[in-house]
């Protein structure tokens, strides 16, 4: 009797032994679970480094382009964690038709960077001056804007027309100044100076309010005065 219950005690005992066996987490199920995570970060990763991939291509094309259609100077460089783009590049001409043309080009470049998924707010791009890098003007496109056109609720001259208005020029007002300074001075000093240098200023401004760019041609308005000056000069020795 005392034999059954030892043996029962003791087959009571490797049941529990078993039971407890049973229910113990399994080292092969908690490296399975590492596994698992790491396959998931890996990949999060990964689509990251696609997405980056992808952005940096898309930028990269839109660099290409620009570059294709004349820009030189091209740089693109992300800025607020992405959010926005700068562009600068230097002027490719002086007129109106330039920067119209600038701006369609780089709306259009911009355009196909958030066609592609590029996560972006807007666009900022600066034109410069290529003999100095002076900035000349600057303008902005909004990736909203471009979103509506992309869905259909803009047209693409709408899009144009609204990054037209937030174009600025800094360099129309300064030269302008400078041309009546320059007329004024020069015509002041010479009589006859004062006939050619006015008209040439004149000219020279005119020139300037037509074309957004243009350079102030303060130096031709002085070599023509100069000149003029030097006419009455010598007509004075002659009469002398």
């Amino acid at each position: 009797m005392r034999r059954r219950t030892l043996l029962a005690a003791v087959s009571g005992t490797a049941i529990l032994i078993v039971a407890g066996c049973s229910t113990a987490e399994n080292p092969e199920d908690e490296e399975s679970e590492e596994n698992d995570e790491t396959d998931t970060r890996s990949e999060s990763a990964d689509d990251d480094t696609a997405s980056d991939q992808a952005d940096d291509d898309s930028l990269a094309a839109f660099r290409a382009t620009l570059e294709s259609a004349g820009f030189e100077q091209v740089t693109l460089e992300p800025v607020d964690d992405g959010a926005v783009l700068e562009l600068g590049y230097d002027a490719t001409g002086t007129t109106e038709a330039d920067v119209a043309s600038e701006i369609e080009l780089v709306t259009d470049g911009y355009t196909t960077t958030i066609e592609d998924g590029l996560v972006s707010t807007r666009l900022e791009a600066a034109a410069y001056r290529p003999d100095d890098g002076t900035v000349l003007d600057y303008f902005t496109v909004e990736a909203s804007w471009v979103e509506d056109y992309l869905s259909g609720g803009l047209e693409w001259r709408e899009l144009l027309t609204r990054v037209a208005e937030t174009f600025v020029s800094l360099a129309s007002e300064g030269d302008g100044a400078e041309a009546d300074s320059n007329g004024e001075e020069d015509g002041g000093a010479d009589g006859d100076g004062d006939e050619d240098g006015g008209a040439d200023g004149n000219s020279e401004d005119d020139e300037g309010d037509a074309d957004g760019r243009s350079e102030n041609g303060a130096s031709e308005t002085d070599s023509d005065d100069d000149e003029s000056g030097g006419e009455a000069d010598g007509g004075d020795e002659d009469g002398s």
